[in-house]
């Protein structure tokens, strides 16, 4: 696979261990069905470990059963979730705090 700029970003859904490249339209509907995806193109190597841990999380919830079903509407989002991973990676724990939050609980 070709290398790309660094500043051009690039869509991924993983597919088991791997990772199978993808236009932003495969990637919008990965997070829509739950799957897990990655994004290259951050700033540095922080910003992507932070999504990362992000991605973890995500998945981890979308894997319980009993999740509510407004927070998994909001996970499974692909604004929301483009956002978080995307433009404002800054917090690891981001959706586990955001999961606490009275307006996801039933």
């Amino acid at each position: 696979m070709p290398k790309s700029s660094p500043t051009a970003p690039c869509f991924f859904i993983r597919d088991g261990d791997k990772l199978r490249q993808c236009s932003k339209i495969e990637f919008d509907k990965a997070i829509v069905e739950g799957k897990s995806v990655k994004y290259h193109g951050y700033a540095n190597k922080k910003c992507e470990r932070i999504a990362e841990q992000l991605e973890t999380c995500r998945m981890a919830f979308l894997a319980k059963p009993d999740l509510p079903t407004k927070f998994r509407k909001v996970l499974t989002n692909p604004v929301n979730v483009v956002e978080v991973q995307i433009i404002t990676v800054d917090d690891p724990q981001f959706w586990t705090k955001e999961s606490k939050l009275p307006k996801y609980q039933i």
